[in-house]
């Protein structure tokens, strides 16, 4: 008898890697698509206005990567797959933090025709952080044979709450009290802020710092970083020595 056909769905290269590693080590089957992105931030609406505003960001971070700006494109693929399997299973992988939780939300509303079972791994049992990236791959492993199922209503539900998040607007989400919340674009300002100082400090430091002060359902990512600090720069809160065509080329003060 084969085994299942299942169709893994998983957000970011680090998660990606370990989600392999599951399936090559550790006995796990089926297919493994990467979304390679970070869902915590940038529009939701359209895919050309999310390469731009990567691209934004990318400007003072350092050079554009070599693997396309994130875009929403990866999303059309699962479509495909999908139409040549007639009943695999698919299995999203997300932990309760606010990049993930929106990849899950917008994987239900890609997967609102689909009429196979849908799963989810993330739920509990990852430990801290609570992100796929940030487990082993033989806790992964364990974890998929006590996968939750999403129901027709809860997917209908799922796919709902994506709906508002891409239609509001914003470009910052927050996970809070077991929710996702839109933000202010400038919400951790103040976080970047309070890890400058009166003297000269590497703008990398400053981000760095910044990273290390996120709580864990809100992990901030380097790039979003750099770009919030470069708007800091702009409006005046703080000074820049020098070029700023790298995070690690240049240094930082509090106005």
């Amino acid at each position: 008898m084969s085994q299942p056909a299942y169709l893994h769905l998983v957000l970011g290269g680090s998660a990606g890697g370990c989600l392999r590693a599951a399936v090559a080590t550790y006995g796990l089957t089926g297919h493994v698509h990467v979304f390679d992105d970070d869902l915590s931030h940038g529009p939701l609406n359209d895919k050309q206005a999310r390469a731009a505003y990567f691209r934004a960001l990318y400007q003072n971070y350092g050079q554009l990567p070599e693997d396309p700006v994130p875009s929403l494109a990866d999303f059309d693929i699962p479509s495909v797959h999908l139409a040549q399997d007639l009943s695999p299973e698919v299995c999203i992988w997300a932990g309760e933090n606010a990049s993930e939780r929106t990849f899950m939300e917008m994987a239900c509303h890609s997967l609102r025709d689909f009429r196979g079972p849908v799963t989810r791994v993330g739920k509990t049992g990852l430990k801290s952080l609570p992100y796929i990236g940030a487990q082993t791959p033989a806790l992964l492993a364990s974890l998929f044979d006590q996968r939750d199922a999403i129901d027709s209503m809860t997917r209908a539900a799922l796919s709902s709450d994506f709906l508002h998040q891409r239609d509001s607007g914003a470009t910052l989400r927050k996970w809070e009290a077991g929710k996702i919340f839109d933000v202010p674009a400038d919400y951790y300002d103040s976080l970047l802020l309070a890890c400058c100082s009166k003297d000269w400090v590497s703008a990398a430091r400053v981000v760095g710092t910044a990273m290390g002060r996120c709580d864990e359902n809100n992990l901030l990512g380097d790039v979003f970083l750099s770009g919030r600090l470069q708007h800091l720069i702009t409006e005046g809160l703080t000074e820049a020595s020098g070029p700023q065509a790298s995070l690690r080329d240049y240094d930082v003060r509090l106005s």
